[in-house]
């Protein structure tokens, strides 16, 4: 029954590892509902859009409503859902509370939900108010406005009068744009003569502008939280002859606020990056729909802040929107070379993790170069990784470094060889690529193995008590993961009051492992735990209890759930699986290299992708048996 059993999960894990790849023979169709059309900020965000759906592949119906007014956007999604073949629905709800009732029942016809710009509830979908949008993809906008209003603070002097042109109550992001410049306002003292509305008409922010401006001659500074407020403030400063006179930060980087940028009738302009919006929501989508788990519930997409200074710059003026409409980009083809470079193989982890760098290279059209390292080695992966550089036609690297010191040198050179460089798995420096000890890889994307480490240990502690004597078996120190994945379990044994009897260094080695874990089970007898922190290691260890007939004498968790360790786990000799994502990992390595390529610079500095706890009630789950690893 048992041989059984680990059949038919396995089949069940190798049919949903299958749907990975074949996904991408989908031609999913995405219906895009912006916040409102014609507007620029929409318009931009559109080209993103429809760049990522030629790139992948898919098909879009975009449908406008005409006013940013949730009466006029709800009959449109209904009309969406009744079609019935959207397979997913990326959009910019116009209220956080009256649009939550029409995408709760898109959701519930079975299409998920990205929105854009804008959200839903407080825009927490991880655990918040409202968690069945997948992923919430815009910028900071409390940041936005506390940028907008400080820089009018840096101008004007604390107690100046400032006026706020706004749109109306109820729209998360120029609520948030709202909030920050008062906080700003607060912070250093300026005085917020009156805050307008104008329905997101520039004829009526003009209108309200020009009777504040008369009716407050001290006015000296003012904020229009979106395009409309930023076009009817500017005109009307403009039509009073009072350029220069007033301090204006405008949000969005209008053709028309640039004007009044460039004309000198406002000091500061807050540019979102609406492309970046869309280009990442449909290939969100298009990813959750192949079967990626590890979508991010928020993606900050940033701005840039536009002065007289910088205005004239590339970097900076290619984020200025644009009214007209342009096709997008042909499609990538097999000339466009990503190499990937796992941490070793074979590997049933890393064989997982190709197949999701091969089946986001299919939907995208790309080709693929996987050069394996024979060993978990530096030395063996860095004159691979030069080999790579030098052929001249790498357009990009995907790579699990095997050393967070030691790799930096070839991947700083693959780097400056003008090739991206993106990690999965494992990580250089601190990991921390924003604003950490290394800065040129575009984003890490692997588990959060301090966490998987606590979680795995703090499990140990439930089952054994306080006092219980436990054994480490890890590779060698210098991985990042691994050492990360140490570090977790040791918190939770000094939380928990377990005692950690030895760390033994493997260097990924199941014969080495196994050896090692026989002579510290004979030197001491009384330990009652164990956590092994990779495949190789859990193999190895898995087996020495199975030899030692210590099976259910002492409780094991094991990281990597290779269909060796659920073997274990079936046949009682491990208590605890920790499953990574490894085809998450993969799959959005790719997504992450090709939408740089398109000039998205908001893709994640670090992008978890979780794990599952796999345990001997849940193992047979459908659900959580297809995280298992396997090496075919």
């Amino acid at each position: 029954m048992k041989k059984f059993l680990v059949v038919a999960m396995l089949l069940l894990c190798i049919m949903s590892l299958a749907a990975v790849t074949i996904a991408q023979d989908e031609g999913y169709t995405i219906a895009f509902v912006p916040g409102v059309n014609p507007d620029p900020f929409y318009i931009t965000m559109s080209t993103g859009v429809n760049q990522a759906a030629a790139d992948m592949g898919v098909t879009v119906i975009q449908q406008d409503p005409e006013r940013f007014d949730v009466t006029v956007s709800v009959p449109i999604i209904e009309a969406l859902i009744a079609r019935g073949d959207i397979d997913a629905l990326v959009t910019a709800p116009n209220d956080r509370e009256q649009s939550i009732p029409v995408l709760q029942e898109a959701h519930d016809a079975g299409i998920p939900v990205i929105t854009v710009d804008t959200f839903i509830g407080d825009g927490n979908y991880a655990d918040g108010e409202v968690t069945f949008p997948i992923s919430y993809i815009g910028s900071d906008n409390v940041q936005g406005g506390f940028i907008a209003c400080s820089a009018l603070a840096d101008q004007l002097g604390e107690g100046a009068q400032i006026y706020i042109q706004n749109v109306r109550p109820g729209i998360s992001t120029t609520d948030q744009r709202e909030e920050g410049c008062l906080a700003a306002a607060e912070a250093r003292g300026l005085e917020v003569v009156r805050v307008d509305y104008n329905e997101n008409s520039a004829d009526t922010a003009q209108q309200q502008t020009a009777a504040v401006l008369q009716a407050n001659p001290e006015i000296a500074g003012m904020f229009a939280t979106n395009t409309f407020g930023a076009l009817g403030a500017g005109t009307a400063i403009q039509n009073a002859g009072l350029q220069g006179a007033i301090e204006v930060a405008l949000f969005d980087a209008s053709e028309e606020n640039i004007g009044f940028l460039n004309d000198g009738i406002v000091s500061l302009v807050i540019a979102q990056k609406p492309a970046d919006m869309g280009y990442l929501g449909v290939a969100m989508a298009v990813a959750y729909l192949d079967g990626v788990g590890s979508i991010p519930a928020r993606i900050g997409t940033g701005y840039a802040v536009i002065t007289a200074d910088n205005v004239g710059d590339p970097e900076v003026a290619r984020f200025i929107y644009t009214s007209n409409t342009s096709d997008a980009a042909p499609a990538l083809d097999s000339s466009y070379n990503l190499a990937f470079v796992p941490g070793v193989n074979p590997d049933p982890f890393y064989i997982t993790m190709s197949r999701g760098v091969y089946a986001a290279a299919a939907r995208f059209g790309i080709n693929v170069i996987q050069q394996d390292p024979e060993r978990f080695d530096v030395t063996v992966s860095a004159p691979i990784i030069e080999a790579l550089v030098a052929r001249g036609d790498i357009d990009a690297l995907v790579t699990a470094p095997n050393d967070r010191e030691q790799s930096i040198p070839v991947l700083q050179e693959a780097h400056d060889a003008g090739i991206p460089v993106l990690t999965v798995d494992t990580f250089i420096g601190d990991g921390n690529y924003a604003d950490g000890e290394v800065t040129f890889p575009l984003t890490y994307i692997g588990s959060d193995n301090v966490q998987g480490g606590y979680i795995a240990c703090s499990a140990l502690a439930d089952q054994l008590g306080e006092g219980a004597q436990i054994y480490i078996q890890n590779v060698r120190p210098g991985i990042s993961t691994t050492d990360q994945r140490e570090e977790g379990c040791l918190a939770a044994a000094e939380a928990r009051g377990l005692v950690v009897v030895r760390v033994d260094y493997n260097e990924n080695s199941a014969d080495t492992a196994q050896q090692q874990t026989a002579a510290v089970l004979q030197a001491n007898p009384e330990i009652a735990g164990m956590f092994a922190t990779n495949t190789f290691g859990a193999l190895g260890a898995g087996t020495a209890i199975q030899n030692a007939g210590l099976e259910g004498a002492v409780e094991v968790a094991l990281f990597d759930a290779s269909e060796e360790n659920i073997g274990f786990l079936n046949d009682g000799i491990v208590s605890l699986v920790i499953a990574q994502k490894p085809a998450d990992m993969g799959y959005l390595g790719v997504v992450a290299q090709i939408a740089n390529l398109r000039g998205v610079t908001s893709m994640p500095a670090r992008v978890p992708t979780g794990y599952a706890v796999i345990n001997a009630e849940n193992v047979g789950d459908p659900d959580v048996a297809r995280f298992i690893y396997t090496g075919n």
